[in-house]
């Protein structure tokens, strides 16, 4: 700072403007003050280069001001105290005494008479240490800033990093692992970090997924954006879709030093993407099966026609007759078979009125043969006069869902029952019927009864879709009813799931 301002206090004579012409004419800038009534302020102290003090102004009252104006100094600050004693070697060794015992911090005696050199040369040193102290004082403020700063970048990335459901990692350029966000760890189920720091990022992927991520590193080492969206299955055996991108982390000078992985989980989007498909194909299957049975319907009526002819023939012999008989049958069997798929085809645009007999009947008889092949009995019950008015073809799907997994369920065989009863729901008091589904196979454990109506959930493998009883579940609320299930695990065990559905949907 070159506006520095020397304070000068010296209250006897013309002793101060003689000073401050000195110290002016030699380019240092000065300021008198009064000795009687000085008044400097906290802010003027701080922009101060010095004070010069004469000894003659230093009474109690300029000694306790001063002395309490420069106890409170900021630590960067020692502003510099020149004190001018009057000739003689007893004056100023008292003085030199005394001013040990003076509240005035570090002070600087300087002798009169005084060589005008020497003078400049004491004032131009105090400057330049009060100059040092302000660029300590700029530097500390620099640090400050710089380290408060660093703090709030900390603060947003770790606020970014807690609130992100992001897994995170850093890798060096080798691919191992440096770190890891908390949210990661979670969600992949890592309990203790220190036993994967320093493996290799693609020990986590496998088959066509850890080609694509070694793609991906190549492409971040080339300094370009690496993706690929690749397979997790986390301990749990839970399957987990992840959509992973590596970009390069540079330093200060531009040089490459690390890798940034960040994995966001899509199993949400893969698996509806999935049950889109899913759920073309089954339009698909349920378009080419309307086809297919109009199609047979035809021949059908034209073979059971022709066997009507024959079998009026009385020149027919017995056992050629009773065979004609068998066909009639089963051609009406399979006749009421392909009327059955149509009516699961063709979904009515308005509820209609039907029997819990009819509907649970053509259920039945599109799973004849199954249950007769899987060595399974049935027993039905209903109860008379009793009506609903529904979707039929929604809620022969619900039906339908539920004697497949009861079937699916005996696969050594036994018993199959369905009861209908005229009930009334317990929360709204609204009539309805009731539809018990029971079986005695497997059972179902606990854990596997609370997620059974979860989407994608399925203990058939392969096998299942995992999207019937949620798509049940869909149905009986859209009919305002309800599903309950219980379930016992173990040789004597076996399911039931009960189905209420409102006499009438609410309009």
């Amino acid at each position: 700072m070159n506006d520095l301002t020397v304070q000068i206090v010296a209250p006897i004579g013309r002793d101060a403007e003689l000073l401050s012409t000195f110290l002016e004419s030699e380019g240092i800038r000065t300021r008198v003050l009064s000795g009687s009534s000085i008044r400097l302020s906290e802010e003027e102290r701080d922009r101060a280069g010095a004070l010069l003090v004469a000894e003659e102004a230093l009474n109690p009252r300029l000694i306790a001001t001063l002395g309490k104006l420069l106890s409170k100094q900021p630590a960067w600050s020692d502003l510099p105290f020149l004190l001018l004693a009057t000739s003689g070697r007893e004056t100023v060794v008292n003085l030199r005494n005394r001013a040990h015992r003076l509240p005035l911090g570090h002070q600087t005696i300087l002798e009169r008479p005084l060589r005008p050199s020497s003078l400049v040369s004491a004032v131009q040193a105090a400057l330049r240490a009060r100059r040092r102290q302000y660029e300590v004082r700029d530097a500390a403020r620099n640090l400050n800033e710089a380290y408060a700063a660093l703090r709030m970048s900390e603060q947003r990335n770790r606020l970014i990093l807690e609130s992100t459901h992001d897994c995170i990692k850093l890798l060096d350029l080798e691919g191992n692992i440096l770190s890891m966000n908390e949210e990661g760890q979670r969600r992949f189920c890592i309990p203790d970090f220190s036993k994967i720091y320093g493996t290799p990022w693609l020990s986590f992927w496998k088959g066509a997924d850890l080609e694509a991520a070694k793609a991906a590193i190549a492409a971040a080492l080339a300094g370009r954006f690496g993706n690929f969206e690749g397979f997790y299955e986390l301990p749990a055996t839970e399957a987990t879709w992840w959509n992973v991108s590596l970009t390069p982390v540079r330093d200060d000078a531009g040089k490459m030093v690390h890798l940034l992985a960040v994995s966001r989980e899509i199993t949400h989007r893969k698996r509806t993407e999935q049950a889109l498909i899913q759920s073309e194909k089954l339009a698909a299957v349920g378009r080419l099966a309307s086809t297919i049975s109009h199609e047979i319907n035809n021949p059908l009526e034209a073979v059971t026609n022709l066997i009507y002819i024959a079998l009026n023939d009385k020149r027919l012999p017995p056992d050629i007759e009773a065979m004609l008989a068998a066909a009639d049958e089963e051609l009406r069997r399979a006749s009421q078979i392909v009327g059955q798929t149509l009516r699961f085809h063709r979904q009515s645009t308005h509820p209609k009125h039907t029997t819990p007999e009819e509907l649970v009947a053509s259920v039945l008889a599109l799973y004849r043969g199954k249950l007769s092949n899987s060595q399974i009995t049935t027993r039905i019950e209903h109860s008379s006069d009793v009506s609903l008015v529904c979707f039929e073809g929604e809620i022969r799907q619900v039906l339908s869902n539920l004697v497949g997994n009861a079937i699916d369920a005996m696969r050594g065989g036994g018993m199959l029952i369905i009861r209908t009863r005229r009930t009334s729901d317990r929360r709204t008091a609204r009539k309805g019927v009731s539809f018990f589904i029971a079986d005695n196979g497997h059972g179902m454990e606990p854990a596997v009864m609370q997620r059974i109506f979860e989407p994608f959930f399925s203990t058939k493998g392969d096998y299942g879709t995992g999207l019937g009883l949620w798509i049940t579940k869909g149905i009986v609320e859209k009919h305002r009813g309800q599903i309950t299930v219980r379930s016992r695990k173990g040789p004597n065990g076996g399911t039931v799931f009960r189905l209420f559905l409102p006499s009438k949907i609410a309009a």
